[in-house]
């Protein structure tokens, strides 16, 4: 009785892993059930086979003891309760990463049928834009996606989620299915077009979603392809230019880049004041126009960043850190930290007088948890980094090095990992790279 339990925790937890690239679709509840629950199952058949082996793995250890700085440092947060609260639930996404590469994904069959589900996955996101983005209209923006999903912010693609958040989902995945395409031995041209055709649509999909952090971190990805790995290099470059001649023709010819007059260009938040022309709703024979306040342009926010709203976030943050060095305000306390006293909240225009939180993980734990909490969060990535170039010479190294570099690149702008949705893409992600070091693969001398 005992191992038909056993065999049914892992057999339920691999479906539900399976399902979690389609999940994600879906928001932050059924990932968040289903990744609980693989926490659950897996402890369990630990106990249930006495074998906490696992435990002694150095990255193992970096990051419990991360999660314990969590913990130690909400005894001196401002809000005990709130702080504790997220310090203890946060365990789950870090238990959830040791399943994946300790219980879950220890054969290639695994990793592949993981991987295949996230191509079909990104696919499908891919073509539910464009479908978005044909579906272009001068005074409502990106029309609605095969479900019906709508923009909430003009100018922003949706695809299947209810939020303007596609082109990062893309950026986290994007480098797996390559991974498995380089993998494949098949010499059919078939295999070839494939590549280039998910390469360059889905990279023009994030561009084109207009999230531009996470069309900077695919970029990012794609350079270290190029330098990391020799095989199929050509195939990667046909993409990048076919990718780009897309981007080059909906810059000059698309009517969303000429179908309007800039009234205003600032750098604030809604810093963009443009009015758009198109054939009216009531009547497609005459023309209207429409007033709309949108996200300011890249190059503003960078050229006069102390400006930004985004400048303001982080001076917030670093008042907070400067009067709590040691232990930060508490996790999840920036934004009531905030409101609670005007001296950590800066001039936003056209923004509200708080953040949700810092916008970047590294800065976040370091105004929330303090020099405690942020250093022992480097120091686990610094001992994931160190198993991944252990054999860095192998292409399954060299990719996680790609993917934990497009994760954690310091100088861009972020969710919260407190955060449901975004805390299981990341974790989803490092706990699937990590277990890619674990293999060994035959055509590791092509790189």
């Amino acid at each position: 009785m005992l191992s038909y339990i056993k065999f049914d925790l892992r057999k339920i937890s691999i479906i539900l892993l399976y399902l979690l690239p389609i999940s994600l679709l879906t928001g932050p509840a059924i990932p968040d059930i289903s990744i609980t629950l693989i926490c659950i199952f897996f402890l369990l058949a630990s106990i249930f086979n006495r074998n906490f082996t696992w435990i002694k793995k150095h990255w193992i250890i970096a990051s419990l003891f991360f999660w314990s700085s969590l913990v130690f440092t909400s005894f001196f947060s401002n809000n005990y309760v709130i702080s504790l609260t997220e310090s203890l639930i946060f365990i789950r996404y870090i238990i959830f990463c040791i399943a994946i590469n300790c219980w879950l994904i220890v054969s290639k069959k695994s990793l592949y049928t993981l991987i295949i589900i996230i191509l079909i996955t990104l696919m499908f996101v891919t073509i539910d834009c464009l479908y978005q983005f044909l579906n272009y209209d001068s005074l409502q923006g990106f029309g609605p996606d095969l479900f019906g999903f709508t923009s909430t912010h003009y100018g922003r693609l949706t695809g299947p989620f209810s939020d303007d958040i596609p082109g990062s989902h893309i950026s986290r995945y994007i480098f797996f299915p390559i991974f498995y395409f380089l993998l494949i031995k098949n010499k059919s041209y078939t295999f070839d077009i494939a590549l280039i055709l998910y390469l360059s649509l889905a990279s023009f999909v994030v561009w084109l979603s207009g999230e531009a952090m996470a069309f900077a971190t695919t970029s990012l990805g794609i350079v270290l392809l190029l330098l990391l790995i020799k095989n199929k290099r050509k195939l990667v470059i046909i993409s990048i230019v076919f990718s780009s001649i897309l981007i080059f023709l909906t810059n000059n010819y698309h009517k969303m880049n000429y179908d309007y007059t800039i009234i205003d260009s600032t750098p604030y938040h809604h810093g963009l004041l443009i009015e758009k022309f198109g054939p009216c709703p009531e009547n497609k024979n005459v023309n209207c126009s429409k007033i709309i306040k949108t996200n300011p342009q890249f190059t503003e926010v960078i050229k006069y960043f102390d400006k930004s709203v985004y400048f303001g976030i982080y001076s917030d943050a670093f008042k907070m850190w400067m009067d709590n060095k040691i232990t930060g305000v508490g996790l999840n306390n920036y934004e009531n930290t905030c409101l609670a006293d005007n001296k950590y909240s800066s001039v936003k225009i056209n923004y509200g007088k708080c953040s949700a939180h810092p916008h970047n993980i590294y800065i976040q734990f370091l105004s929330e948890t303090g020099l405690i909490g942020l250093i022992s969060f480097l120091i686990m990535l610094i001992f994931i980094f160190i198993k991944i170039i252990k054999n860095i010479n192998t292409i399954n190294n060299k990719f996680s090095l790609i993917i934990f570099f497009t994760l954690f690149w310091p100088i861009m702008s972020t969710g919260s990992l407190l955060k449901n949705w975004y805390g299981i893409e990341v974790f989803f992600a490092l706990g699937l790279l990590i277990s890619l070091t674990n293999f060994n693969f035959t055509n590791q001398d092509e790189t």
